[in-house]
């Protein structure tokens, strides 16, 4: 038998919610989107708005797992209107962080990376606004070695890199694995799946990329570039040496990642 949400009472089978407790339910509701509404992007403090977040849970008897559920989806539905906007809120950015946090939302509650475009939201405001961004990497150094004048910019971890032939490779091995379902053949394609699944570390500095990944570290000037596209989640960099492909770096950013490599070239002219 499964437990009404609201007050923890058996619901009977198939059911999670007493009719009697869908008036006290869905004002809960209703209470979390104002407060998301109109609290996140006022000037109130974030203690206040969690405060008045925790309120909308009328009854001590509600249970914590749905209730901080509800939390959740209000957040992503008022965050996604945020990370949406041509230019941040950032007293709403700075809220949802703190909600987020008091909360246990984080990126892997995330698909569309929300979390991590506010995260970035107060350093894309300063570019936007053609300020100096100052903050430092000191552990991305290890390995690389940064050429006279270069400094390091930013750090973007756990980012996945993939290139057009990985992507056919992938689809090959699929197929081929589906038809014929030999242990050769399922090895392959578990060595070439891991290959594409694993991030690394994408390093932007004032004189081009470095991409590091285990031990293998490979580096991109600014003067080999010859187009970068901002995507969704990334961007994608073509390099003007022949027969290259382009690589794309999923940052979970690329409204950030490439306003961000504007400004990296830029501090050398």
């Amino acid at each position: 038998m499964a437990k009404c949400v609201v007050c923890s009472k058996s619901a009977g089978p198939f059911h999670s919610l007493h009719k009697s407790c869908l008036p006290e339910y869905q004002g809960t509701r209703k209470c979390l989107h104002d407060v998301f509404s109109d609290g996140v992007s006022s000037e109130e403090m974030s203690v206040d708005v969690i405060a008045n977040i925790r309120s909308c849970k009328s009854t001590a008897q509600f249970l914590d797992s749905q209730f901080n559920e509800l939390v959740a989806k209000a957040w992503h539905k008022q965050a996604d209107i945020v990370v949406k906007d041509s230019s941040y809120n950032l007293v709403a950015t700075k809220n949802l962080l703190c909600i987020a946090d008091e909360f246990g939302i984080d990126k892997a509650d995330d698909d569309d990376y929300k979390l991590v475009r506010l995260l970035n939201a107060e350093y894309l405001d300063r570019i936007q606004n053609n300020q100096f961004i100052e903050k430092s990497f000191p552990q991305v150094l290890e390995g690389i070695e940064l050429g006279q004048g270069e400094r390091v910019v930013w750090e973007f971890k756990e980012t996945a890199k993939s290139e057009p032939q990985r992507h056919a490779q992938e689809k090959q091995w699929t197929v081929f694995s589906s038809v014929l379902n030999n242990i050769l053949m399922r090895k392959r394609y578990n060595e070439l799946a891991i290959k594409i699944e694993k991030s690394g570390v994408l390093i932007i500095t004032n004189q081009g990329l470095f991409y590091k990944i285990n031990n293998s570290i490979s580096q991109t000037k600014y003067s080999e570039i010859h187009s970068l596209t901002p995507m969704k989640n990334g961007v994608r960099v073509q390099a003007n040496l022949s027969g290259a492909m382009p690589d794309t770096y999923v940052t979970g950013d690329g409204r950030f990642t490439y306003a961000l490599l504007q400004y990296a070239q830029g501090l050398n002219r």
